[in-house]
């Protein structure tokens, strides 16, 4: 019996072919968990700033992905409605198979001159025919569109749709923006007070114990010992709500930056600083006119335009031209059937429907433009809003500074004062409670007016802006 011996360059191309499927594998689950450990690796090392969540949100942003995909749909419906007014051809394919009589009076009767009547040889045991055609239309004038070379209102109107769609698409970057410097602001100034708050529970405890002590020797009241305490009790309360509100917002973050919830990521725990306030004249003047809302709205205007225009025009009579070609055939036989021709339809009567339906449309055309001068109002009376809070509470922050500045001075008195023996120590107690007091209050307010630059910004469309 002759053995089988596999040749020595297949068993080696074999093996080799092998090997680099093997390598080819291997290379790439390394490249992709080296991508995947780079980006954990990298959020872990860099503390990002709000430009940074700021620009990974933005790719990361659901709705912003919506908006994508609905301005490219608008742009299909655009060239959906332009091609309806060019020809239109169409074919079909039509096999039958029938067996029987003529079922038509003017088939079976003999309309001859001979009288004979019933005309009985015209029986058909089992035949087969196709019928194949070609049909041609071409709206001339139709809905306001003459051979579909004018600026037809059915193509205007997908136009306007995607006009308001584009504006509404920096509506919503800037809704993403600011969405998102709300929480990184109000989680930075979250964790940057946890510090304080707990130093400010450490002094109280210390100002209970004492107090419990000048209880005991006659020197203070119970009712005093009761203050402090709900103090202590007080202040253990908010740093617990800021730890709460530092993880809540971390969580909040993680999800708007497209991670998960159990990603950790590091913030940059200064604040950017706030901007110059805009001029209010060019605020209110210049760039309020360029506003996004302003342009949705005007494209809203030419789109209740436009469907006034179509609905207008149907009141018109419409012209087509048409043609068809029917081959009729037995497979050994073909008749061949050409027709062209022109087709007007003339509304006559329909009880005012379409005449109702052309008002409608315009009291909504009218609506709209009444509506624009509606948006260009509540915009300047937002931004009034916000202009106002921002600066009374920049005078807030400066009388705040110049408080807090008196009360470090007390702090520094009490305590040189209590180191040579002249103030007991309650007193620089209190002195650096009030000190940590007003400086929360600071760094809330400051938080705060970062929040009302960002709520400005988002209020003008990114007409004027502060984060890019």
């Amino acid at each position: 019996m002759t053995k089988f011996i596999p040749h020595r360059n297949l068993l080696l191309g074999t093996n080799l072919i092998g090997l680099l499927i093997i390598l080819l594998l291997i290379l790439v689950q390394r490249l992709s968990g080296r991508e995947v450990r780079t980006f954990d690796q990298n959020l872990a090392r860099h503390p990002l700033t709000l430009h940074d969540c700021i620009a990974i949100a933005l790719g990361e942003s659901p709705k912003l992905e919506a908006t994508r995909w609905d301005l490219l749909a608008a742009g299909e419906e655009i060239r959906a409605a332009q091609a309806s007014l060019w020809p239109n051809l169409t074919g079909s394919a039509t096999g039958e198979a029938f067996s029987g009589d003529r079922t038509s009076k003017f088939g079976i009767v003999n309309a001859g001159t001979t009288g004979a009547g019933i005309s009985t040889n015209k029986h058909v045991s089992l035949a087969g025919v196709g019928i194949f055609g070609l049909k041609l239309e071409y709206p001339v004038f139709k809905d306001g569109s003459i051979f579909g070379f004018n600026d037809a209102p059915a193509v205007e109107l997908k136009t306007a749709e995607r006009n308001a769609l584009a504006w509404t698409a920096h509506l919503t970057r800037e809704d993403v923006i600011y969405r998102l410097t709300q929480v990184f602001v109000d989680t930075v100034s979250a964790e940057t007070r946890i510090e304080p708050t707990d130093h400010r529970v450490a002094l109280l405890e210390r100002s209970v114990d004492i107090h419990k002590e000048e209880q005991q020797k006659g020197l203070l009241l119970p009712i005093d010992v009761e203050v402090v305490t709900r103090q202590l009790d007080s202040a253990r309360s908010l740093s617990k709500t800021l730890h709460e509100q530092a993880t809540a917002g971390y969580l909040g973050l993680a999800r708007l930056l497209g991670l998960p919830s159990s990603a950790h990521i590091r913030l940059n725990n200064t604040l950017p600083e706030p901007p110059a306030p805009p001029d209010a004249a060019e605020l209110f003047h210049t760039m309020l006119a360029r506003h996004p809302s302003l342009r949705v709205q005007l494209a809203n205007v030419n789109k209740a335009k436009q469907d006034y225009r179509l609905e207008n025009f149907r009141l018109y009579p419409s012209v087509t031209l048409h043609g068809s070609a029917v081959d009729v055939s037995d497979f050994s036989t073909d008749a061949h059937l050409f027709v062209g021709g022109v087709t007007v339809d003339i509304p006559i009567f329909d009880f005012g429907t379409q005449l109702d339906t052309v008002r409608a449309r315009r009291d909504t055309y009218h609506a709209e433009q009444a509506r624009l001068g509606a948006v260009g109002n509540d915009l300047a009376s937002d931004l009034a809003r916000i202009y106002r809070e921002i600066y009374a509470l920049s005078e807030r922050i400066l009388t705040l500074q110049v408080e807090a500045g008196k009360l470090d001075r007390d702090l520094r008195v009490a305590q040189s004062q209590q180191q040579q023996g002249i103030t007991p120590p309650l007193t620089a107690i209190d002195a650096e409670l009030a000190v940590i007091g007003k400086q929360e209050e600071l760094e809330v307010d400051r938080a705060r007016r970062l929040v009302l630059y960002a709520e400005l910004q988002k209020a003008m469309g990114g007409t004027w802006k502060w984060i890019p």
